[in-house]
């Protein structure tokens, strides 16, 4: 009876410290979310450093990490555009992604996340999706996959 007692008691001691070895290495496998800001004003879609993305200097987010793109609202309160309401919308060439709420200057700041190449995507668009000024500088954030 006490050997069956040492021997229940020594299998539910290494199945616990079994169990916590895997889980804790699921745990430090898994890739830590990432969160990117992108300014929007009538000039455009811009780093924190103002600079503005292009075709030539997209946006570039690591393949299979999570990630949260949180556009601000940055339009200076001396343009005719500080009034504007900015909505953007996330596409890849599998359709659509997901839209922000409204952005504007009482709510300056929006949030979208998403697995960048979660389904095979390299490349996504990003655009504001309302009549505003300056929303022929909207309408084309590129953002690429890497491949980590």
């Amino acid at each position: 009876m006490r050997g069956r007692i040492f021997r229940t008691a020594g299998f539910l001691t290494t199945f616990t410290f079994m169990t916590m070895l895997a889980t804790g290495a699921l745990h430090a496998a898994a890739p830590a979310p990432v969160e990117i800001k992108v300014r929007v004003s009538e000039k455009g879609f811009s780093n924190e450093k103002g600079l503005v993305y292009t075709a030539a200097r997209p946006l570039k987010l690591p393949q299979g990490v999570p990630v949260t793109i949180t556009f601000i609202f940055s339009e200076e309160m001396s343009s005719l555009a500080v009034g504007d309401t900015h909505q953007i919308a996330l596409r890849s060439d599998t359709g659509a992604i997901g839209e922000t709420e409204k952005l504007w200057i009482m709510n300056k700041q929006v949030n979208l996340s998403f697995t960048p190449g979660d389904k095979g995507q390299l490349q996504y668009r990003a655009y504001c999706i309302l009549d505003c000024t300056g929303m022929e500088h909207l309408t084309n954030l590129v953002i690429q996959v890497v491949k980590t």
